[in-house]
């Protein structure tokens, strides 16, 4: 694999998402919860927006690639927006967040199975994912597979009556083997 990563190297990014947030062309003042949901299928925010009470703020998300709106649960402190498509656009909105304050981050999209223990329409919650992408090797000197919060795993598991298993993340989708 190639090392996109150098392990003594300490030197700092060129702009970070902090810097891009409060950079010459723009100033944010958004305020956003602890938990944001980040879509990763179109249709996400549309859905809540049409279903739920919610607020859409008055800035629109910072990130560096695209920026997008942000709404609030009027009901509850959680925040969502679309999360991007592929893993650039998703990291971009990840540290964005992470620079704003957001501690929890709910991931939600759509993914094919190769399985024949996962049936189309249900709700999988990761209990690991296998990166075979490559911008988490920017993150990561070495990364087999990563992990989510156990707990939150298991509140959404069981909130939304899912089933647990395990994910592949991959660009190219036309090269996905079993």
């Amino acid at each position: 694999l190639p090392m996109w990563r150098l392990p003594d190297d300490d030197s700092l990014p060129v702009i970070t998402a902090a810097e891009q947030i409060h950079s010459a062309h723009r100033m944010c003042h958004l305020k956003l919860p602890q938990t944001a949901i980040l879509f990763f299928m179109s249709k996400g925010p549309e859905y809540l927006t049409e279903r739920y009470a919610v607020t859409e703020l008055p800035e629109p998300f910072p990130c560096f690639l695209r920026r997008r709106p942000v709404w609030q649960m009027n009901d509850w402190p959680i925040c969502f927006l679309f999360g991007g498509s592929g893993a650039p656009q998703a990291a971009d909105s990840v540290e964005t967040l992470a620079a704003l304050g957001v501690k929890n981050i709910i991931a939600v999209g759509m993914f094919g199975a190769f399985s024949a223990d996962v049936q189309p329409g249900e709700i999988v919650v990761p209990h690991k994912a296998f990166v075979e992408e490559g911008t988490s090797l920017h993150y990561y000197s070495h990364i087999e597979r990563a992990y989510p919060d156990a707990e939150l795993a298991a509140r959404l598991r069981t909130a939304l009556n899912a089933k647990r298993a395990g994910v592949v993340s991959s660009d190219a989708v036309y090269r996905q083997t079993f």
